[in-house]
């Protein structure tokens, strides 16, 4: 009987059905834990690690499912994951490591260090596109603007006319090698709206890092790992990872027309990336991104380093979209994703009860959010392959979802549900 109990035992760690990994675990997440273990045997995860982080200490860790499912390679905790836009607040907080040095200030006109962002045009209609016409922009960009999503600047991942043709132009386009050139390429295209008119998601990270690049005088990727990665530990975390690194790549998977999971055609590319998105492109473990969260949590302060000043984090994580178009209850929209939303006029909206901050969606109301269960002040941010994390400072509380469904190209029905169902489980563990 014992052997028959430790061969079953074998089998089921073998295929990823069983935990992989949990060093430690509150009884009080039973239902947090639950949500995982079901998405992954329900079929609509591969494999995920979540991990919170609450009153100064870890409560739980715990990962379900398989790495790679072709390959029957269990989850061990240790999986890199491509965050997508999870890059986006940490090349923000890069930016505010500057600001605390004294390198700029927010309302200052991004031409300022980037003139090519000089003279910029507006589409006249962007549901049309550049054949609508063109105005002059009746304001400059401001780094505030360009921190908050607001502007004017679109992402290219709408399904609106203008959009496509920003994807087309840097997206696709294949000669642009280095963040310098795709951000230059970007000042030829006009806006989709006015400046400071409306929140409209975008590709404005990029001129974030840029900014970054053009301030400090380093690339990207170095400013990044000497004041952001190094002082945390993050030791995982980079646009370009190593030989041992790249076998604990979490494979990236995503939903056929018959809503089952499969291995998507093109996994990022671990090596050789020159391009240092602000949009995009890093690849994180959990635990390195927790350690970013607790910093941010801890006013800026990790393991005894300052990365930011404790009035820099409450600058970043008030809302600064005070004046812009909003949508509230009663207006029409779809849910994409936690913090954004498809509007009537087809762009990527932000979330009713939501504001944005320097880089981060905030909860502003809670009940008009629909998640009451949920504090004012929270904040939070995404990723296209259904990565989640937030920071909750009232219930000194961090929290990080990992897995790889890709939603870029291809529909994610889940897209809302698993950060929703994330923050659900864990705030009712909490009670």
């Amino acid at each position: 009987m014992k052997k028959i109990l430790l061969l079953l035992t074998l089998s089921l760690v073998s295929f990823g059905i069983s935990q992989a990994q949990q060093k430690q675990n509150s009884s009080s997440f039973a239902e947090f834990d639950q949500f995982l273990a079901k998405e992954v045997a329900d079929g609509r995860l591969i494999g995920v690690h979540g991990m919170v982080y609450q009153d100064g200490k870890l409560v739980y860790d715990h990962t379900y499912g398989l790495r790679d499912k072709e390959a029957a390679a269990s989850m061990k905790g240790d999986e890199l994951y491509f965050i997508q836009s999870m890059t986006k607040p940490i090349v923000s907080v890069a930016l505010m490591t500057l600001y605390d040095q004294g390198k700029f200030q927010l309302d200052e006109p991004i031409s300022k260090y980037l003139p090519e962002f000089a003279a910029m045009r507006v589409v006249n209609d962007p549901t049309i596109g550049s054949s609508s016409g063109t105005h002059a922009a009746p304001s400059p960009m401001t780094i505030r603007q360009v921190l908050s999503h607001t502007s004017g600047m679109s992402h290219g991942i709408a399904q609106i006319a203008y959009d496509k043709e920003i994807w087309n132009g840097i997206i696709l386009n294949g000669k642009l090698k280095t963040l310098e050139q795709r951000t230059t390429a970007l000042a030829k295209m006009p806006l989709a709206f006015d400046p400071g008119r409306k929140w409209n998601y975008s590709f404005s990270p990029d001129v974030v890092g840029r900014l970054v690049e053009v301030l400090s005088g380093k690339t990207l990727d170095v400013y990044l790992q000497e004041y952001i990665f190094t002082p945390l530990q993050m030791d995982n975390s980079g646009y370009n990872l190593d030989g041992e690194q790249r076998k604990r790549i979490q494979t990236v998977y995503a939903f056929a027309a018959d809503s089952t999971l499969r291995r998507t055609m093109g996994q990022p590319t671990p090596s050789g990336n020159t391009v240092f998105a602000g949009i995009n492109a890093l690849f994180t473990s959990t635990a390195d991104y927790l350690r970013f969260g607790e910093m941010l949590l801890n006013q800026g302060s990790w393991n005894g380093k300052q990365i930011l000043k404790p009035e820099t984090v409450a600058l970043m994580i008030q809302d600064h979209t005070q004046g812009i178009e909003r949508l509230d209850g009663s207006d029409s929209f779809s849910r994409l994703g936690n913090g954004i939303v498809t509007d009537a006029l087809g762009t990527l909206n932000l979330e009713p009860g939501h504001g944005f901050g320097l880089g981060f969606a905030i909860v502003n109301n809670p009940k008009a959010a629909q998640r009451e269960s949920q504090s004012k002040g929270e904040f939070f941010w995404a990723g296209a392959n259904s990565t989640h994390f937030f920071v909750n400072p009232k219930k000194k509380l961090v929290a990080v979802f990992m897995t790889q469904v890709g939603s870029v190209g291809t529909p994610n029905p889940y897209g809302f549900y698993f950060g929703n169902e994330m923050r659900r489980t864990i705030y009712q563990g909490l009670k």
